[in-house]
């Protein structure tokens, strides 16, 4: 008789989630749907426009925003979109973190996209040291005599997260054999700026991960010690109210550094 009882709650919390799960779904997508809707009436005549309007009114923008793809296939155009979104939220880093490498294979085609997007934006575009496009897009432009907002745009895979940390180890080591410094000199101040200067960005102050999957991939560890991470079901098909929203849950976090 225990047993059936126990059986019976089981299948009933089971039932419970499942249902619970349903709905949540259910709502989601008529949430995006309706906002879709809105969003395609005049209530928003211009994203960018909406973007620049909604960010100044945030108590806190981050500085660097690194987006982790994770197993999802890659939407170049998606991309290019949130790229340009950034510019008009006043965001100065933009980093794109495909643990496969797949992305960094092919980013020729994202700048080609971000071309296509919005071709008055992509002059203000700084590709990082890394990026096989470096200097293709390295330029000054100004508009009706004012210089617009620029964004530096990094590509990363695997490689440049605990990979970076074993170069940088081995440069150390090699350094200390070479008598340039003792072992004890070594300190972790030391080693975040040798990492800073590998990477050539400040620290990424929130972080989207991608997909069904709340995962990191393994993005950048040693600079991930103060991110804020959010979760955003699919980086295909987003829309401009989905990034809008995940600058208020960052601007309405209090982080508090470990205190």
């Amino acid at each position: 008789m225990v047993f059936n009882i126990y059986s019976f709650l089981r299948t009933l919390l089971s039932f419970v989630y499942c249902v619970v799960t349903f709905i949540a779904r259910v709502w989601k997508s008529f949430r995006k749907n309706y906002l879709e809707l809105l969003y395609k009436s005049n209530y928003v005549k211009n994203e960018l426009e909406f973007i620049s309007r909604e960010s100044r009114l945030l108590r806190k923008t981050p500085c660097h925003v690194v987006v982790i793809l994770g197993n999802e296939s890659i939407s170049f155009k998606d991309l290019a979109n949130l790229t340009i979104w950034c510019i008009a939220a006043r965001i100065p880093f933009i980093s794109f973190y495909d643990h496969s490498g797949l992305l960094k294979k092919k980013q020729t085609e994202l700048l080609r996209i971000l071309a296509d997007v919005n071709k008055g934006y992509t002059e203000n575009i700084i590709w990082g040291k890394k990026s096989l496009t470096n200097g293709m897009t390295n330029k000054n432009g100004t508009k009706n005599g004012i210089a617009p907002q620029r964004i530096h745009v990094n590509i990363y895979s695997h490689a440049d997260g605990k990979g970076s940390i074993v170069d940088v180890t081995n440069n150390l080591c090699q350094s200390a054999l070479a008598g340039e410094f003792s072992s004890n000199q070594v300190t972790q101040d030391l080693l975040d700026k040798m990492l800073q200067a590998e990477l050539g960005v400040p620290d990424p102050e929130l972080g989207i991960c991608c997909g069904p999957s709340f995962c990191t991939f393994g993005v950048l560890p040693w600079q991930i010690r103060v991110t804020e991470f959010l979760q955003l079901p699919t980086h295909h098909n987003v829309n401009v109210r989905d990034f809008v929203d995940l600058l208020r849950i960052y601007s309405r976090c209090e982080q508090r550094l470990g205190k």
